[in-house]
């Protein structure tokens, strides 16, 4: 259910990384094909994606809205980005699409915070990646 309380602080704070996907986009002069980011300012949707740190909590709910609003499946944002047939208004119909699916709870994941008891040497290294993987099967 939407906001039912469960993951409510997480998906607050991705919704926050949403938005300043939106903004960072929002104009046509500051969208670009083929590059993470160009010379003069411009980003792709995956640069815009890097300069919030959201690369991992949004890549499945715009992958999803990609596929919703084009019906086709991409595997990777940037081939949706750079697809010669996309244009900046299908940017942000998926970007909005995608800001829905954050709200509606729809693939969000949000990495749990490393503690600093993790423990010391490799094995203590692992435990972060165990928690992740734990996440994604």
């Amino acid at each position: 259910m939407p906001f039912d309380g469960t993951g409510h602080e997480g998906r607050i704070e991705v919704l926050d990384k949403m938005d300043k996907i939106l903004d960072l986009l929002a104009r046509e002069d500051r969208w670009c094909k083929q590059q993470l980011r160009s010379y003069d300012g411009r980003r792709c949707i995956l640069g815009a994606m890097m300069a919030v740190d959201a690369t991992i909590a949004l890549k499945e709910p715009i992958l999803m809205a990609i596929k919703q609003v084009t019906g086709r499946d991409y595997l990777r944002i940037e081939m949706f980005n750079d697809h010669p047939l996309t244009t900046h208004a299908l940017v942000l119909q998926v970007l909005h699409q995608a800001r829905d699916n954050v709200i509606n709870g729809m693939l969000v994941r949000v990495p749990p915070p490393v503690s600093a008891t993790a423990g010391t040497g490799w094995t203590g290294a692992l435990k972060p990646w165990a928690q992740l993987r734990r996440l994604f099967t």
